[in-house]
């Protein structure tokens, strides 16, 4: 016996759970940066108020740690307009620029690979170097990682004297810092690279503070209108 399929009614079916599922789909806005800076700034720089505050204290924003957040918002707004700033005054990187880099990361490379076998067993002076941990690829990272190396090496006269049983001379580290320091002031690209980055940060860890500050203000003031004062819509009761 042979069944007769109704592919029309199959096809309506199936457009009609397609259109369900559309219905069911959330749109999302996306939020820019500025939008949620300034959602922080509201909502730490009302934490204070009398209707807010001895709420919120009880899960540990005393004044102090308040203080903290406004002052983080504070230094996210700097950061945020010095990557404009860099941003505006960036030009593409030069091979120069790169060539000088790769220059300073072969001796450094040198360098850490014999510290690594000469402190192989010197947990604190390893850590102290930076020698236990992989290496860092993004610049700002690879910048503060090798800085770090030769500041450390400058200005500890024992590290020093190790280093230079491997020919590690003190020469070799005042160059290196110098030739950092103009890797760093004399290429924009270099400069906003790491303006971002450093903001970027600073947002990513702020906002996680943010979130959990006002998932607490729902749980605690739950449907008070007060919450709009730090920024939460509040729906209107019927």
């Amino acid at each position: 016996m042979f069944h007769i399929i109704d592919f029309k009614f199959i096809f309506m079916e199936n457009t009609i759970i397609d259109i369900e599922k559309k219905k069911k789909v959330r749109h999302k806005t996306y939020k820019t940066m500025d939008y949620w800076i300034e959602k922080m700034k509201e909502a730490f720089g009302n934490a204070m108020i009398p209707a807010i505050y001895p709420h919120m204290l009880t899960v540990g924003y005393d004044e102090a740690r308040i203080a903290a957040l406004q002052q983080k918002v504070n230094d996210l707004i700097l950061l945020s307009a010095r990557q404009v700033a860099a941003k505006a005054n960036k030009i593409g990187a030069t091979d120069a620029h790169l060539r000088k880099q790769q220059e300073i990361n072969r001796l450094y490379s040198k360098h850490r690979a014999l510290l690594k076998v000469l402190l192989g067993n010197d947990t604190l002076a390893s850590t102290t170097l930076q020698l236990n941990v992989r290496k860092k690829k993004d610049y700002s990272n690879w910048f503060q990682e090798v800085h770090n190396l030769y500041t450390q090496l400058t200005q500890n006269p024992g590290l020093a004297a190790q280093a230079a049983t491997v020919g590690i001379t003190a020469g070799e580290l005042d160059t290196q810092l110098q030739k950092l320091a103009a890797l760093q002031t004399g290429n924009e690209n270099a400069q906003a690279q790491l303006a971002t980055e450093l903001r970027d940060k600073a947002f990513a860890e702020l906002r996680k503070e943010y979130a959990q500050y006002i998932k607490y203000a729902k749980i605690l003031l739950p449907g008070d209108p007060m919450l709009e004062a730090i920024g939460i819509t509040v729906r209107s009761r019927r």
